[in-house]
């Protein structure tokens, strides 16, 4: 076990070193953690950096992947089975019981079958008893490991398998050691991704400097050239499209297929909209902030409309 979850860690920093959008490096770490740990479903929460409310809430089966940034207060909505937010609560907020043996002293949770587990403690977490109907959903292995960083507790991975008696408290100071390792993997990797996506936006802005000084070529093909310039500044350039309209022109990247997910922002001059900037996704990415797209994203987006509105009124 302790060379399996060495290597797994090793592979993860692997990524982690990578430079790929956070949803690509937790959709391939999700994975490797799931096939190595032979679990049937993989959840990790994770508390974003200078947020007291949003998480990334990360889901993987063998069915799919999901990522998403949430509120805590909204967390249940998200939740597929809703009983498990008050158990990530007890261990989240460390107001579990110590002394139970379903839980370790750092806080995690295990059983080798939930819907067994123990009616007067399902009930004092607040946890919802299975009746007839319901029990053989509740019929699996379940383990909930908290994310402890800088002695706060940040998140927690989830690890849950339909072959019962799959966890049990031998082995949990191992995966304990090895939530606690990727955490800092997860959070610098976040801080790292971040970075990346601020100097791509750095560089976009001053290459469009460049442009937008240009006084020897036409509002169109300034507008072309800012096209070109676009996508290299959003998290997924090799599927992002771009198109302007101003009264009624469009100008567009030529790859443009599906318009699978869209921002967009209104160009705006003298209080008047003359048209319309849109950042186009050729494929469904995950929800982070408005749709696929970063706040940060949304406001560079609307800078843009902002200098081609001065650059028509310029050349007007």
């Amino acid at each position: 076990m302790k060379y399996t979850l060495t290597k797994i860690s090793y592979e993860i920093l692997k990524i982690a070193n990578q430079e790929v959008p956070r949803s690509i490096f937790l959709k391939e770490i999700s994975k490797i953690i799931k096939d190595w740990l032979e679990c049937s479903e993989l959840t990790l929460l994770l508390k974003l950096q200078k947020s007291e409310t949003q998480f990334e809430l990360i889901n993987s089966t063998k069915n799919g992947f999901d990522f998403k940034i949430v509120n805590l207060d909204d967390l249940t909505n998200h939740l597929q089975e809703k009983e498990i937010y008050s158990l990530w609560m007890s261990i989240f907020k460390d107001r579990f019981e110590h002394s139970s043996s379903f839980f370790t002293d750092k806080g995690t949770f295990w059983t080798i079958n939930f819907g067994n587990f123990a009616i007067p403690y399902r009930q004092k977490l607040g946890i919802t008893t299975n009746n007839n109907n319901d029990k053989q959903n509740g019929d699996y292995s379940l383990l909930i490991i908290p994310f402890l960083y800088s002695n706060e507790r940040v998140g927690l991975i989830q690890l849950k398998n339909v072959k019962l008696e799959m966890f049990s408290s031998l082995g949990t100071n191992l995966l304990e050691e090895f939530a606690q390792t990727l955490s800092a993997i997860l959070i610098n990797q976040y801080t790292q991704s971040l970075l990346q996506e601020r100097v791509k936006e750095l560089a976009f802005l001053y290459e469009l400097a460049k442009v937008t000084k240009q006084r020897d070529i036409s509002l169109g093909e300034m507008l072309n050239q800012i096209i070109k310039l676009i996508p290299s500044a959003w998290q997924y350039p090799e599927i992002t499209s771009v198109r302007i309209t101003i009264n009624g022109t469009k100008y567009s990247s030529s790859n443009i297929e599906n318009e699978t997910q869209v921002l967009e922002s209104d160009i705006i001059v003298d209080g008047e909209k003359v048209g319309v900037i849109e950042i186009i996704y050729s494929k469904q990415c995950p929800e982070i902030y408005e749709g696929p797209f970063f706040k940060e994203e949304r406001n560079l987006l609307d800078n843009i409309a902002a200098e081609i509105a001065s650059i028509i009124k310029q050349t007007t």
